[in-house]
């Protein structure tokens, strides 16, 4: 990332006068962050507009698919994958949407290319690596336009809780948590949310100058929606700021019915709790005891182990068919988490089982969750690997043998995070499993 850095005029092609104010009032704030990376939203002025719009097919909450029929865009979608992109072109379209092959992230893995169409504009391309928190981490290629659609999705679910996001460049919308001990850490604005302030931060002592600034920095702000994962919101919970946000939005990992009820009570404002994958963005928000499927270009199949579609109300893992990324369609791409598929005022997820949060404690007795270790692990190229604590502390980590490094390279990268903790490593063939589960826990 040394090599190339954009300019400001490049990060921000819409940015207006009143937006560089706001951006220079987060950037130079006495109690402001240790910034560490930059990042803008890449939006041009048509970019905007076609999000603006987006807001009218959502509005109109058609989903366009039963549980016995797929939507009418799927034909097309399919029969410009088969011509356009290179893993699918020179072999013969199936006549049926079911005899279409299953995709997973293995195919993200390292030759993600063959998945982005030929015709696709690569002038202005994202490439982003997930964080690998259920399986191996993903590249994937995306646009600007596609990277920002969330927020018209957010401002979809929000208005669902009687929530509306004002935007505009007098004032930060939101603010992004985090609570490890590394993080990225930027300030940016928002083209869509017409130049409005949007912070990346973490909660983390390392990440500011001395202790207090994070809560003066956040009472100024003064964020119309907090968003992070449980681990992190339950940290945001515990400070001591004045200001409460319109709304708090929960992603990334499982959320509990107990620590939802307990950020309601301490923002006093709704608690979201949205189900996506980087891949295809946001695809339920969770209403109750069910997660409600976004009326957005989703298609949304049940399949059980052995790719077959499971009958309604049937468990089995969660498979999307989506469009909306020019640089990266996808024909059933299976996510990892598992779910069942009913009817109610249109398609729900029932029993969402997705990347739930695993803590891990330190011979000191403080607590790691299981993103860090992922930060810590990544770097050594695994393709996969399971870490177990016992109930005596204890670590048992099962690695794929596959491009591993050496058995003492991993163990110092876990214990240095860890600390001398009693660790058993073994490389394994972790491909038996269908999706190996990264982390588990007995403590």
């Amino acid at each position: 990332m040394a090599a190339t850095a954009l300019t400001d005029a490049e990060r921000w092609p819409s940015l207006t006068e009143d937006g560089r104010a706001m951006l220079d009032r987060l950037r130079a704030h006495p109690s402001a962050p240790l910034y560490n990376h930059a990042c803008g939203d890449r939006l041009t002025s048509q970019s905007v507009a076609d999000l603006k719009s987006y807001q009218d097919t959502l509005r109109a909450g058609q989903h366009g698919w039963t549980s016995t029929q797929e939507p009418p865009w799927v034909a097309d979608l399919v029969d410009r994958v088969y011509r356009t992109v290179p893993r699918y072109r020179g072999h013969t379209r199936p006549e049926r949407f079911t005899d279409v092959p299953l995709t997973d992230r293995i195919d993200l893995l390292s030759r993600a290319f063959e998945c982005v169409p030929d015709d696709a504009d690569l002038s202005d391309l994202i490439v982003y690596r997930t964080s690998g928190s259920r399986g191996p981490a993903a590249t994937v290629p995306m646009s600007p336009g596609f990277n920002a659609l969330d927020l018209p999705v957010i401002e979809h679910v929000l208005a669902k809780h009687g929530v509306a996001v004002s935007g505009g460049e007098d004032r930060v919308s939101l603010v992004n948590v985090y609570a490890q001990p590394v993080a990225y850490q930027f300030a940016s604005v928002s083209g869509y949310l017409g130049g409005a302030g949007i912070v990346k931060l973490n909660l983390d002592p390392s990440g500011w100058r001395v202790p207090g600034d994070c809560v003066s920095f956040l009472d100024s702000c003064e964020p119309e929606v907090y968003t992070g994962n449980p681990i992190s919101l339950a940290a945001l919970a515990e400070l001591p700021l004045r200001h409460n946000p319109k709304a708090v939005i929960s992603g990334a990992m499982s959320l509990s019915d107990t620590l939802r009820r307990r950020l309601e009570k301490r923002f006093a404002c709704p608690v979201v709790d949205l189900y996506g994958i980087t891949e295809v963005g946001l695809i339920a928000w969770r209403d109750h005891d069910v997660h409600r499927i976004l009326p957005r270009r989703l298609y949304v199949e049940i399949l059980d182990e052995n790719g077959r579609c499971c009958e309604p109300g049937v468990a089995g893992e969660v498979t999307v068919t989506c469009g909306e990324n020019p640089l990266l369609p996808l024909l059933r791409y299976r996510t990892g988490d598992h779910a069942a598929l009913d009817w109610r005022y249109g398609p729900v997820l029932v029993g969402l089982d997705g990347r739930a949060p695993v803590r891990f404690r330190r011979t000191n007795g403080s607590w790691v969750n299981s993103i860090e270790i992922t930060h810590v692990l990544s770097p050594l190229g695994l393709v996969a690997w399971q870490l177990h604590q016992g109930a005596d502390g204890a670590l048992t980590l099962s690695v794929h043998e596959t491009g591993a490094p050496g058995p003492d390279v991993i163990a110092r990268a876990l214990t240095t995070l860890m600390g001398d903790v009693p660790l058993k490593l073994t490389l394994d063939n972790l491909a038996r499993a269908t999706k190996p589960q990264r982390y588990t826990s007995d403590v």
